[in-house]
């Protein structure tokens, strides 16, 4: 092994490194650092120093050297891996100690060594790995463990089929990162050392030779990361890693890669469900990848699951895709069609083809209530708000008040009413009661005809509201309470002024209702036979009484005796219960047969005297209050006739028009009670006018009986007497009138 180099003046100079001990099979040389292999080994020579730093022999037990071939590769200017037949080794180039005692300054230290179970054909460092070009032979994994079988160096290559080499990226510790089978042509008959690995440290290019074939192999970077990912049907792999990745990769598109697995999914999984949700990550806001995929979706029946995820605000699609939704659930989804037409806006798609198709849909279908809540929301959607009313009616569903009131369907209601009592009996009616300008009396009452109980609720709540409301209807009532509130007939009766009492009489009469014909006979004012009816009738003495007493009627008072007279039981209640009444007991005494047996006379008797006793009592205290009640008021009075009157400082006589507060040479002022007031002196000149006026008033021609309208004057006119000459001028004047 010769290292020729530059001489003097232009000559060469050799220098042997090594002889004598058998072919040199490999070299490489870096910096200063050359190292060669031979049979027993490889050396490495420094030729600066021109002194050998290191020997490192072969593994024991490796096949000859001339039948594997050895592999040189400087990964740095002081790391050298070698790579021959089976066996790895990595030596380190050191600065050996001051205290060392061999001339070299440097030498090779061991720092990685293990065996490989395949043949090596190239190696080359890859950053933390290496990269090896391995030759498996299968034959040798078959060797007998018994030392029966040849070994491999002893067995003829040429005799086996060989597999193709692998290319393989281990770590410092034989640990396998990846492999990656070669296909070389002709490598059946090709055996290890057929093969040769080299690289280009600064491209991390790797050159795979054989004798037909040059494989160029480079690291694989995220696209050709993704192309296999892709291949291998790893969509979602791919997906992660050009999502994450976006901006590094060249030769694929994200969307590209979403749709592929979409299509996956789609064609090869038939998972429907996790590819509509994967549609929004991948779809974003392109409108028309989105109506692409709702088409597709829709080709294979599956519209379902895409539609919870349709955009549609942004981005905006078309209102066909929106309504290819809407009509693929109303053929399949009814609940689907509903609960989507609630949530989608209403401006995405035409409303009125979506209506049409439902009214289509319903008149063949079983299925109608919820379609026809869809079209109530539907109609809702296009302000058609008389039309939602009439299903929610129909269906007696939706809060049907609130829509009333929010949008004033008053007018929409008027035929409807018999509908909305359906509906919610005691809301409606009050509904038609608050709103009886708007929705006519007559007209409720007219389609309320079948359901004459809610007649009498609306007409009852009516009334108490106002008992005019419905005066022409008043004469129905009568029968109403007396079917349906036979309590509150009565006070209806009192309270109510527009029946006809014949009527209301002769309702009661098919009724046998007693005690509101005798009331009603007492209205018209037959109170004889009000008073026969509830003497014969009613049996009810008491009662008698008291209708006795309001009437205040003293032939029915006679009347009542009368009838009383023909049973002692009638004689004895009347005798009970008259203590109070306007009638003498003494008259009811004397009017009372002979021999005629009342129970408890002697009782009733002393009850009689002892109520009228206190009637006495009772009037004489009643006096006596009264007596005090007017001295006491008098009293006022006097006390405030006498009190004085406060008079501002602005307030001007009456006659003159001047202040009357007095001043210098004023004389003072009067005030009257009804609140005029005069200075002292305009008040006399205005009395003394009117007496004037009084000597000349009385009319010429008149005889002894006419009144002269000044007269009253001079009755309480004397010397000295105030009086408010305005006050007394207006009660002239009303008497002249």
């Amino acid at each position: 092994f010769i290292l020729s180099s530059k001489g003097w003046l232009l000559g060469t100079k050799n220098t042997v490194l090594h002889q004598g001990e058998g072919t040199i099979y490999s070299s490489k040389w870096r910096g200063s650092l050359v190292a060669w292999a031979y049979d027993k080994g490889v050396r490495i020579y420094d030729v600066d120093a021109e002194q050998v730093v290191s020997y490192i022999d072969r593994a024991k037990g490796s096949p000859r050297p001339d039948l594997y071939s050895c592999h040189l590769c400087w990964e740095s200017d002081t790391s050298l891996v070698i790579g021959w037949a089976d066996s790895i080794k990595i030596a380190q180039i050191k600065e050996k100690s001051m205290t060392a005692t061999s001339l070299a300054s440097r030498c090779a230290e061991i720092v990685a060594l293990f065996q490989t179970d395949y043949w090596i054909c190239g190696i080359a460092p890859f950053g933390e790995y290496l990269v090896v070009l391995a030759y498996v032979d299968e034959a040798d994994s078959e060797e007998d463990d018994e030392g029966g079988a040849p070994s491999r160096a002893a067995r003829d290559p040429a005799a086996q089929q060989s597999e193709p080499p692998e290319l393989r990226i281990i770590t410092r510790f034989n640990k396998e990162v990846s492999s990656d089978t070669l296909t070389i042509h002709g490598y059946e008959r090709y055996q290890a050392t057929d093969y040769r690995l080299d690289h280009m440290t600064g491209e991390s290019m790797f050159y795979v030779v054989s004798p037909k074939d040059i494989v160029v192999a480079k690291p694989r970077d995220l696209d050709d990361h993704i192309s296999w990912l892709l291949q291998n049907e790893r969509y979602e792999e791919a997906l992660k890693e050009a999502r994450g990745n976006e901006h590094h990769i060249r030769s694929h598109k994200l969307i590209d890669i979403g749709e592929s697995y979409l299509t996956h999914l789609v064609n090869d999984e038939c998972e429907y469900e996790k590819a509509a949700a994967l549609c929004p990550k991948i779809l974003g806001r392109d409108a028309k990848l989105w109506e692409k995929w709702i088409y597709r979706f829709a080709k294979i029946r599956q519209l379902g699951a895409i539609s919870s995820y349709i955009p549609v605000g942004n981005p905006k699609l078309s209102p066909a895709a929106y309504e290819m939704v809407l009509n693929y659930f109303l053929s399949h989804n009814h609940e689907r069609l509903f609960r989507t037409v609630q949530e989608w806006p209403s401006n995405i798609y035409n409303i009125q083809n979506i209506v049409t198709t439902v009214l289509e849909k319903i008149e063949n279908t079983s299925d109608e209530d919820i379609l026809m809540d869809t079209l109530a929301q539907l109609y809702t959607l296009q302000k058609k708000y008389d039309k939602t009313l009439s299903i929610y009616l129909q269906l007696k569903r939706g809060n049907v008040f609130e829509l009333i009131e929010k949008h004033d369907l008053y007018d929409s209601i008027q035929n409807k009413v018999a509908l909305l009592i359906n509906y919610k009996q005691e809301d409606a009616v009050q509904l038609l009661v608050d709103n009886v300008q708007r929705i006519p009396v007559e007209t409720v009452l007219n389609q309320l005809k079948k359901q004459p109980y809610w007649q009498h609720v609306y007409l009852d709540r009516l009334f108490v509201k106002d008992p005019r409301a419905a005066p022409h209807h008043h004469e129905l009532q009568v029968e109403l309470y007396a079917d349906y509130d036979y309590k509150g007939l009565m006070p209806f009766l009192k309270q109510s002024i527009y029946y006809s009492f014949e009527k209301a009489l002769d309702v009661c009469k098919k009724r046998e209702l007693y005690p509101e014909m005798v009331y009603i006979l007492g209205r018209m004012g037959n109170n004889e036979q009000a008073l026969r009816l509830i003497i014969d009738k009613l049996g009810d003495v008491k009662q008698a009484i008291e209708f006795a007493q309001t009437q205040n009627d003293e032939d029915l008072w006679d009347e009542l005796i009368t009838q009383s007279m023909h049973d002692p039981t009638y004689v004895s209640d009347l005798l009970e219960h008259i203590g109070g009444a306007q009638v003498d007991p003494i008259r009811i005494i004397r009017e009372i047969p002979e021999k005629m047996y009342i129970s408890s006379l002697r009782n009733r008797l002393i009850k009689i005297i002892s109520d009228y006793n206190l009637q006495m009592s009772l009037r004489e205290g009643c006096n006596e209050v009264l007596k005090a009640d007017c001295v006491d008021l008098m009293e006022k009075l006097n006390r405030g006739q006498r009190a004085g009157l406060k008079v501002d400082h602005t307030k001007r006589c009456a006659t003159c028009g001047n202040v009357v507060v007095p001043g210098k040479g004023t004389t003072g002022c009067v005030i009257f009670f009804c609140s005029h007031i005069y200075h002292q002196r305009c008040l006399r000149m205005g009395i003394e006018a009117i007496r004037e006026a009084m000597a000349v008033a009385k009319p010429k021609g008149a005889g002894s009986e006419d009144v002269n309208p000044l007269e009253p004057l001079k009755k309480d006119d004397s010397e000295g007497q105030l009086w408010c000459t305005i006050c007394q001028k207006e009660s002239q004047q009303k008497r002249r009138s």
